[in-house]
């Protein structure tokens, strides 16, 4: 695959988006970033958060395409990797979006077994995610395969579905409404973080704190040691960054706080 399939390669610490490129994500719904960033340090954090995060009943939860998955959160003091790489691609973020945005979570996941196409967000919101994984992936082993610009209403045809074959390092950028996939996947590690536009108005401020809601009221979120690994915890909301007061005004760490206090310590449950 080549740039005008939506690939580019970035040298640069933060990844650049050109304005085709600009263009390009906007008309098909993703981009590739070649070589974005370093992913030993990202995948030894990984690894210690999934081995010290998770509780030792967490069973593997199945997220809405299918796959089978554990995820930890990782935005903390325990996790500097993860939050520097989020701070760089808010500004990316923000040019893809062209829109001052705010976070969802940054995470780390095994996943296993494949993922049914589907969306992640039918809300009318501009949003979208990027996602790294830490193995080599083509077609044969859980690549992420995507149907360019069915995140504009046109849901395509499986006979159009793109593979995005990715080696450690890449990111994969795409729009929350584009249908995406994978099959044929065994055990792989991915980390990842959302960005929304921020809401302009009072119906877009009421669906983004719904989302956010829903987002921290997941049952399978039970499975994390939540006093290790906070969302949104004190060390995120002591970083200067310029959402922070965003966030507590959508009231999103006060929902925070009611879930860490209604797991801290607790034993797993799940709701699958």
């Amino acid at each position: 695959m080549d740039e005008e399939a939506g690939i580019v390669t970035s040298a640069s610490p933060t990844p650049s988006v050109s304005s085709a490129n600009l263009e390009r994500f906007r008309a098909e719904g993703f981009l590739v970033l070649r070589d974005a960033f370093d992913p030993g340090p990202l995948a030894d954090e990984i690894d210690a958060a999934l081995r010290d995060g998770l509780r030792r009943d967490a069973a593997v939860s199945i997220g809405g395409g299918g796959a089978g998955f554990q995820a930890v959160i990782m935005m903390c003091e325990l996790t500097p990797v993860s939050l520097a790489l989020l701070d760089q691609l808010a500004l990316v973020a923000s040019t893809l979006l062209d829109a001052d945005v705010i976070p969802g979570r940054a995470k780390g996941t095994r996943y296993t077994g494949s993922t049914d196409w589907h969306r992640d967000s039918e809300l009318p919101l501009p949003d979208m995610s990027f996602v790294a994984y830490l193995e080599s992936l083509d077609a044969a082993c859980g690549a992420l395969q995507v149907r360019p610009r069915s995140h504009l209403d046109d849901h395509g045809a499986p006979s159009d579905a793109m593979i995005l074959e990715t080696e450690p390092g890449d990111l994969i950028a795409f729009d929350a409404h584009l249908l995406h996939a994978s099959f044929g996947g065994s055990v792989r590690r991915q980390w990842r973080v959302d960005f929304g536009a921020d809401p302009a108005n009072e119906r877009e401020e009421a669906l983004v704190t719904a989302e956010y809601a829903r987002m921290l009221g997941d049952a399978r979120n039970t499975a994390t040691h939540v006093e290790l690994y906070p969302s949104f915890g004190p060390f995120w909301r002591s970083l200067d960054r310029p959402w922070n007061s965003r966030l507590a005004a959508l009231g999103v760490y006060e929902l925070a706080d009611a879930y860490h206090a209604a797991h801290l310590g607790s034993p797993h449950q799940t709701s699958n």
